[in-house]
């Protein structure tokens, strides 16, 4: 039989999960951000002027 982990292993093997996933999701919200502002639907324009002017609103104040 096997021995249980201890729960500083398990925190370990947790940590380095979390890290992996935080990694995957960051390459997962580049992929989607590349691919909204290589998009050439209309809302994208449409969106894209709406965030420049909440940014320019945001620098005036």
């Amino acid at each position: 039989m096997t021995q249980p982990k201890n729960i500083s292993a398990l925190m370990c093997e947790l940590s380095v999960a979390l890290a992996e996933l935080s990694e995957k999701m960051s390459n997962l919200s580049v992929t989607l951000e590349n691919s909204f502002l290589e998009s050439d639907a209309p809302e994208t324009a449409a969106l894209m002027e709406a965030a420049r002017e909440t940014i320019d609103k945001a620098r005036g104040s």
